[in-house]
């Protein structure tokens, strides 16, 4: 395992951070494609659109058609929240990353470096709607490179933001993960943090399900975060 460390963002890191956030949030779309799949609606469709078609038809090679129409269709209603995700993110806060994260007064962004490249990043943005007297910082686009995954980087990079929030004065750090991204979520737990929040869709559109999580920092004893 090839050594690391943390250090603030650089201007000349955009390429590389952009192209790990990229990837890192695409990550997530054969998780939630196999998750689509596993509905009764997407069942149904899958199965009534090709035996429709073979009914209608009886062609056997029109019904295969249907069925891989069809499949590829759920690959794009899985695909889009995460693209729409990716592609927000590079339209706002993403777009000029000093200005976002490193002149704005709360904020920061760290990447991790290993033998002169950047292989993992992390953000800190101050939350404008915080409940009455706190004062709440948000760990945003943690992601790191396929090729080193599973060193403990993530979990320095959420520590180096956690020391932060602390020198800072934040009373909670919050964040947001898919709640199929289960290995995001076991760290977290790992690390203090405690689910206070689920949303899911209801609908077809496989839109990430939220999960908040925070840690009280007030004696800095990780609990709950209502």
């Amino acid at each position: 395992m090839a050594p690391y460390h943390i250090r603030k963002y650089q201007d000349q890191d955009r390429e590389t951070v952009i192209d790990i956030f990229t990837k890192g949030t695409l990550n997530d779309i054969p998780s939630c494609f196999l998750h689509l799949l596993k509905q009764s609606r997407s069942f149904l469709l899958l199965l009534g659109g090709p035996g429709a078609m073979f009914l209608g038809s009886g062609s056997c090679i029109l019904s295969l058609l249907a069925f891989l129409v069809l499949l590829a269709v759920l690959w794009w209603v899985a695909r889009c929240p995460f693209s729409d995700i990716v592609d927000h993110a590079l339209h706002t806060d993403m777009r000029d990353i000093r200005k976002s994260y490193l002149s704005a007064r709360g904020s920061c962004f760290w990447v991790a470096e290993s033998e002169g490249q950047v292989v993992g990043m992390v953000c800190a943005r101050p939350v404008e709607e915080a409940p009455e007297r706190q004062k709440n910082v948000e760990l945003l686009h943690l992601s790191v490179d396929q090729d080193h995954r599973g060193q403990g980087i993530a979990k320095c990079l959420i520590q180096t933001l956690i020391e932060f929030a602390q020198d800072q004065g934040y009373d909670n750090v919050v964040l947001s993960t898919h709640a199929l991204n289960y290995p995001a979520q076991r760290l977290y737990e790992r690390l203090g943090f405690r689910k206070s929040h689920e949303c899911v869709r209801p609908d077809l559109n496989p839109r990430p399900p939220v999960f908040k999580l925070g840690s009280q920092s007030t004696s800095w004893s990780l609990r709950e975060y209502n």
